[in-house]
């Protein structure tokens, strides 16, 4: 019974270890908005149909988000892959939970800026985007 309780500590030790942020493990990209204005960051999401639709939430003016992740950025970014973030006026968004052509975006919401980001351009920045 001592060494199975001795197992299971360890374990759940390693899976909290290996989601501890450090110098190699970042596991959050802080957005912040330096207008004075609200701004809406957002993400690509397709459904099953290949149809998209930008998802995000308000940021306030002067005001920060943290888009998190359960593994580290440089996990998720190996292989050249891209993390894109849109930044959107609320005024038009579109609407929740309609989906829609995937090169519609720029018609259903007003793009103010569109990030498309490398691990590398991540780890320039501090693991940070600031708009604008």
């Amino acid at each position: 019974m001592k060494n199975v309780i001795i197992i299971l500590i360890s374990l759940i030790y390693m899976a909290n270890a290996c989601n501890e942020e450090g110098k190699d493990c970042h596991l959050k990209i802080t957005i912040m908005n330096k207008t004075n204005q609200d701004i809406i960051r957002a993400l690509k999401m397709k459904n099953t149909s290949d149809k998209c639709i930008l998802s995000g939430s308000i940021i306030k003016p002067n005001d920060i988000f943290e888009l998190r992740l359960n593994e580290c950025w440089e996990s998720s970014l190996a292989n050249g892959q891209t993390e894109e973030i849109y930044i959107v006026d609320p005024n038009n968004y579109n609407t929740p939970g309609i989906f829609y052509d995937c090169d519609s975006i720029e018609i259903k919401n007003t793009i103010l800026k569109h990030y498309v980001l490398t691990l590398e351009d991540l780890k320039n920045s501090n693991f940070s985007v600031t708009y604008p």
